[in-house]
């Protein structure tokens, strides 16, 4: 097959969203595998209030102190924030014990929009998302790993068994952003997990599409590269997760830290408990 019939066979999936988009009178803008959904001004601040209150509740427990509500993360609890336990190498803000509660109002929260923006007409399962806090070198980022997001590449090379992804913006320095590129040639091994990126990106090249458009809810497929921009910025907060979509049919063996993370409705406190399988938020990060 062809290089351009793949990608164009890949555009084909996202149709469904568009009709009920246009029948709810949300706009939204086509690129190429990249898709742009205008979202509401109070849903991104009630995502806004959720998030806060995620990363206050992981202050608060870690720290035993007590935060207002309408704390400045980026500002006087700057180092409280950067100084987390529970923070990935990528920047992932991960649910502990103590903070699960805030997470599962994010997470249910994430739900509802997903049906309100259409996604869910796509989407055969949702993976739970990620709150992700993005550094520079500024901040002691590392940019030499071999999955270092900051190298250009697709989520599916580094194992994720999601089709596609979606981030929202959430705060912070805009120009700590996400560059978006169209791969020169795919085959189908192109969404198999790889060794490195730099070796993947040298064998599929890349052109660029555009960057992060702060203002929207940004759906991509796996097929479209991206890369986080970080260089000599202050810190971002970004919400992601992935979509399984309902139009591929997935056979597809998940790696042992993706098996319970992707589920097609809203979950409770219990079930979300077992499914990440929760450790204090004092006990060593791994």
């Amino acid at each position: 097959m062809q290089d351009l019939e793949l990608l164009k066979i890949r555009t084909k999936h996202y149709k469904p969203i568009f009709n009920s988009l246009k029948k709810k009178k949300i706009t939204y803008k086509e690129n190429l595998l990249l898709y742009e959904i205008s979202i509401n001004k109070n849903d991104h601040l009630k995502l806004k209030k959720l998030v806060k209150n995620y990363i206050r509740c992981s202050i608060e427990k870690f720290y035993n102190i007590k935060l207002k509500p309408n704390f400045e993360y980026f500002k006087k609890f700057k180092k409280l924030l950067l100084d987390l336990p529970n923070i990935t190498p990528n920047g992932v803000i991960v649910p502990k014990k103590e903070n699960i509660k805030s997470y599962l109002k994010l997470q249910n929260y994430i739900f509802s929009l997903c049906k309100k923006y259409c996604l869910t007409k796509i989407s055969d399962k949702i993976e739970l998302c990620e709150v992700r806090l993005m550094r520079s070198n500024k901040y002691n980022y590392d940019s030499a790993r071999s999955y270092s997001s900051t190298k250009i590449h697709s989520d599916s090379w580094s194992g994720n068994p999601c089709d596609s992804k979606v981030v929202i913006f959430i705060d912070g320095d805009k120009n700590n952003t996400i560059e978006f590129f169209k791969p020169k040639k795919i085959d189908k091994s192109f969404f198999h997990k790889k060794k490195n990126y730099q070796n993947a990106i040298k064998k599929y090249g890349f052109k660029k599409i555009k960057k992060l458009n702060y203002k929207r809810l940004t759906i991509f497929d796996q097929a479209c590269l991206h890369r986080t921009k970080n260089k000599d910025t202050s810190l971002r907060l970004s919400l992601d997760f992935g979509i399984m979509l309902k139009s591929i049919q997935n056979k597809k063996i998940l790696l042992k830290r993706y098996k319970k993370r992707f589920l097609n409705k809203k979950v409770n406190l219990l079930d979300l408990k077992k499914i990440l399988a929760l450790k204090s938020i004092h006990e060593k990060f791994n």
